[in-house]
């Protein structure tokens, strides 16, 4: 099965657990980029409600962990403050985005449903920024 198959299936699963759009874009080379349309926020935290939310990944996914997410540019704590590590902008799909360069400690397994798995690694990490 292809990266892209595989994402096919992930993305399919993924809009069924959460209702959210998802679209899947190649780019000439090894890049992939999965976005996610529209991710409510959670209330309180940023200044904006929803967002799109970009992972980007290769063609050897599911065995390349997914790493990182993107947001639109406007997201920002809803005091106009940049969380850490949030402050690059960088340039994909003909859109700029808000790289949050939040990592995983954990493992990456390449067996379950990598979508869903880095999702709610990005909710937890939200849940962490807004303790803080």
């Amino acid at each position: 099965m292809t990266a892209r198959e595989t994402l096919e299936r992930h993305a399919e699963e993924f809009r069924q657990a959460t209702d959210l759009a998802v679209d899947i874009v190649e780019e000439d080379g090894s890049r992939i980029f999965v976005v996610i349309r529209q991710v409510p926020l959670p209330p309180g935290l940023f200044n904006v409600e929803k967002s799109d939310v970009l992972f980007l990944t290769d063609k050897q996914y599911p065995l390349s962990a997914l790493d990182m997410f993107w947001t639109e540019v406007p997201v920002v704590r809803a005091n106009g403050t940049v969380p850490q590590g949030a402050e690059q902008i960088e340039t994909y799909l003909n859109r700029q985005w808000r790289r949050f360069s939040w990592h995983r400690n954990g493992i990456w397994n390449p067996v379950s449903n990598g979508l869903l798995d880095h999702f709610s690694f990005v909710e937890s990490a939200w849940a962490t920024e807004s303790k803080r």
